[in-house]
């Protein structure tokens, strides 16, 4: 992932977004995931090529670990001033037993 550090989180699926289509023929698909962290959080996690085959073999709630990346770039919006996107990037997905 571009030399970016990368890190890793475990909850539950709670949601799947449909597969989009992006750029020259690429696709991605996000992820809602409930953290099990001692104060849970809902993330929207991106799911690229590689993982998004993981991802498919995962049922919704199940537990996970997901191994990820973050991802930053600066926004021009057709109006208003530039702001930085951060992306947590899926690298990998791995269903925990429950």
């Amino acid at each position: 992932m571009s030399g970016a550090p990368e890190y890793e989180i475990t909850g539950v699926i709670r949601e799947v977004l449909p597969v989009v289509r992006y750029g020259r023929g690429k696709t991605k698909q996000q992820l809602i995931l409930l953290t099990d962290t001692p104060s849970p959080q809902i993330l929207p996690i991106e799911v690229r090529e590689g993982a998004i085959e993981q991802l498919r073999e995962i049922p919704l709630h199940a537990k996970v670990r997901i191994r990820f990346a973050l991802e930053g770039q600066m926004w021009h919006p057709p109006q208003g001033a530039p702001r930085p996107i951060v992306r947590l990037v899926a690298i990998s997905i791995y269903r925990l037993p429950d």
